[in-house]
């Protein structure tokens, strides 16, 4: 498999993480008594998350480096 093939496919996973994290502070947020500490744990997953996706894209326009 092919350097960029990987790179889209750990995007991909990435983004899917970041969607279900997203859907749980919702539904969270909805409940009599959210977890404060667990949204803010999930948002804080986002963020890291959200760097990486940056980076990677980043890398993926660079086209073909030798690392």
């Amino acid at each position: 498999m092919g350097r960029n093939k990987k790179l889209r496919i750990r995007l991909e996973s990435l983004r899917g993480r970041i969607t279900d994290h997203r859907i749980k502070i919702a539904l969270e947020l909805q409940g009599v008594h959210p977890d404060r500490r667990l949204i803010k744990h999930w948002e804080v997953e986002i963020r890291a998350w959200d760097q990486t996706v940056a980076n990677l894209e980043r890398r993926l326009k660079k086209g073909k480096r030798h690392d």
